[in-house]
């Protein structure tokens, strides 16, 4: 039953006067627990109504304890909904970096169109571990529909936002990401973010001949690492183009480069003739 949890201590009046009476910090988190709980039997209930607890639940991102606001958070994920999507909003502006986290992660969770555009005004946080959290709950929660605020996140100013970014554009597969990879490939400042969009990009792109003529470009890359992807992503390129730009590499400078590029040359090869 949605609220049997409170049912067995006395009633939801008498779990209200509950949060009313207790102030320590240890009650609280005891109290959001309780709902926590309760938002999870919420879910084994599908059609029951939510009740008053969903506002309870969601009132409990004011509390002055920080661990109740995570428990919160979490919980308001667990119970989903666009009542718990509109809650979580003031979550991401905590003033606790560990409650936007949690924010962040619940809204993932939840997914949907409504979520993923509230996530879009994490990604403006001042700490880029929030940012990161939120790009890895984009990728969560729309997928395709996520691709086109993911690109911007190149512009972010913290390599690992950008170095997460190109890691969930890949892991969405879609090859509507190929331009924002194929341009972080080229164009980022980081060796690091150059090499990892490089990498996806070999996945995403497997059929874009956009995505080759990238590749042959990153293979005048300066740093041997990033052209070192590019030979990679290039082996997985299941277009005719991948064999001539294969064959620029093995002039590469590097050895390291060229003897990638040879062995890579070599199974790309075999693979058309089969």
């Amino acid at each position: 039953m949605s609220h049997c949890g409170f049912r067995r201590i006395g009633g939801r009046r008498h779990a209200r006067g509950w949060v009313l009476r207790y102030r320590d910090g240890l009650a609280r988190m005891v109290v959001a627990g309780l709902f926590l709980v309760w938002a999870q039997a919420a879910l084994a209930q599908k059609g029951q109504p939510l009740g008053p607890g969903l506002g309870q639940l969601g009132s409990m991102l004011d509390d002055k304890s920080h661990a109740v606001r995570l428990k919160a958070a979490e919980g308001l994920g667990r119970v989903g909904g666009r009542q718990a999507v509109g809650m979580l909003r003031k979550g991401l502006h905590d003033k606790e970096l560990e409650v936007r986290i949690a924010a962040a992660a619940a809204l993932g969770r939840i997914g949907g169109w409504t979520a993923v555009t509230v996530l879009a005004e994490a990604l403006k946080d001042p700490e880029p571990q929030v940012r990161v959290r939120a790009v890895e709950a984009l990728c969560e929660a729309g997928t395709v529909n996520s691709i086109p605020i993911l690109a911007r996140v190149f512009d972010d100013e913290a390599e690992s936002v950008r170095l997460r970014a190109a890691l969930m554009l890949g892991q969405i597969g879609h090859h509507r990401a190929v331009p924002a990879l194929a341009e972080a490939s080229l164009d980022d400042p980081s060796p690091a973010v150059r090499a990892a969009a490089t990498r996806h990009l070999g996945i995403v792109g497997a059929r874009d001949q956009r995505a080759v003529q990238a590749l042959r470009r990153v293979l005048s890359d300066r740093e041997p690492a990033v052209r070192m992807r590019a030979v990679e992503a290039l082996g997985n390129v299941q277009t005719a183009q991948a064999v001539p730009a294969l064959q620029t590499a093995l002039q590469d400078a590097d050895p390291a480069v060229r003897s990638r590029a040879t062995a890579t040359l070599g199974h790309v090869l075999a693979r058309t003739l089969e």
